[in-house]
């Protein structure tokens, strides 16, 4: 079979979804190229590829990537970085003096991943529609640039999402061990755990005596986090030194009411783009995923999901710094196909997309400016 009758057998929904994201992977990484070109003057363009978007946390990843975790100097606070991203930059790295490269290039496959077991997974709970607009949304949220910056989005998203997946199938082993690879990407992971066992009793029926042996699938999380301690171990003697680490040197610490407090003090106190990055725009989205939470309830989605959304917002304000916020909605993906199925009216899914494509862009801009965006 040649590749046009191939390409014909494709579904055209599976076609508009893939040109979306790779519209959108345009988009971003083309507005990342600029705008670093613009601010960092003429190079070689493959220079300017590597540095776009290697900002913040990004830096950080690459260094364990290239020389693992250590006990001593700044680079010991690096403990708090989960390991499964940094030994994926490592495993694709042929040229350190690449490196960044291999980072963008994880990063963005990883993504493609995960938009793939989105439109599955929506596609599987509702209809090819739901499916299409669900990848849609995803491609414009406003933090989406974080799945093609050196983050650990792309690849936390693609083992979630899959997870899910996979366990709605009952296909519980590449579930379990898909959970295993989210919880050694971010803490979050562990957030699999509760979620595939709902999945699992939901399926029984939440008949107990219906449980077999591959429940145990469903604590592959537990395993992912208990080999990040070990690593803590191995590093520095204790296994939670990365609790500590965050709290002395990064600030953060389990307090939300903080969190709240100072998002808005930041808000009515500070001078722009602080007042709106650090203030106002993670209250919006705290609020924005408590909303989505209570959609999934309302419209009594899988139990598994609503599990999975509200433990992952719960995770996502239960800090002393909310600056992150709205980078960790974005991790809510059951609302993306909730949206899709709540926005019939075409008016609607082109405001939608519009309005977030706009915010995607600016902060796109700032991010790669070097100012903070999540």
């Amino acid at each position: 079979m040649n590749t046009k009758a191939l390409i014909q057998k494709i579904p055209n929904s599976v076609k508009i979804a893939v040109l979306i994201v790779l519209a959108a992977k345009v988009l971003v990484l083309s507005t990342g190229y600029i705008v670093t070109y613009l601010n960092n003057g003429p190079t070689q363009p493959l220079t300017i590829i590597m540095d776009m978007f290697n900002r913040w946390d990004a830096p950080h990843y690459v260094d364990i990537a290239k020389n693992g975790y250590v006990n001593s100097g700044d680079p010991a606070n690096f403990i708090v970085f989960f390991p499964l991203y940094p030994n994926l930059i490592r495993m694709f790295t042929a040229d350190f003096n690449y490196i960044n490269l291999s980072a963008l290039i994880v990063s963005n496959v990883s993504s493609i991943i995960a938009f793939l077991y989105l439109y599955k997974l929506a596609k599987l709970e509702f209809n090819e529609g739901v499916a299409v607009k669900a990848v849609l949304f995803l491609s414009v949220f406003p933090t989406a640039y974080f799945l093609s910056a050196p983050y650990t989005e792309g690849v936390f998203f693609a083992l979630v999402i899959a997870s899910v997946y996979y366990a709605r199938l009952g296909k519980w082993p590449i579930a379990g061990l898909l959970s295993l690879f989210a919880a050694l990407t971010r803490m979050a992971g562990l957030v699999l755990l509760p979620v595939l066992i709902v999945e699992y009793f939901h399926q029984k029926g939440w008949k107990p005596r219906k449980t077999e042996l591959n429940v145990l699938w469903a604590f592959s999380a537990l395993a992912g986090f208990l080999i990040y301690l070990g690593i803590n171990i191995q590093v520095t003697g204790s296994p939670f030194t990365f609790l500590t680490v965050e709290a002395t040197h990064w600030y953060n610490r389990l307090d939300p009411w903080s969190g709240l407090s100072g998002a808005y003090s930041w808000a009515v106190n500070a001078q722009y783009p602080d007042n709106l990055t650090i203030g106002l725009v993670p209250l919006v989205f705290a609020m924005f995923g408590l909303l989505m939470v209570g959609a999934a309830v309302w419209r009594r989605l899988r139990p598994s999901y609503i599990v999975y959304m509200f433990l992952s917002w719960g995770l996502a304000v239960s800090t002393s710094w909310w600056i992150s916020v709205p980078r960790y909605i974005m991790a809510l993906f059951p609302m993306f196909f909730l949206l899709g199925a709540l926005t019939n009216k075409k008016v609607v899914n082109v405001a939608i997309v519009v309005v977030s494509g706009a915010a995607l862009c600016f902060f796109t801009v700032l991010f790669a400016l070097g100012w903070w965006a999540f």
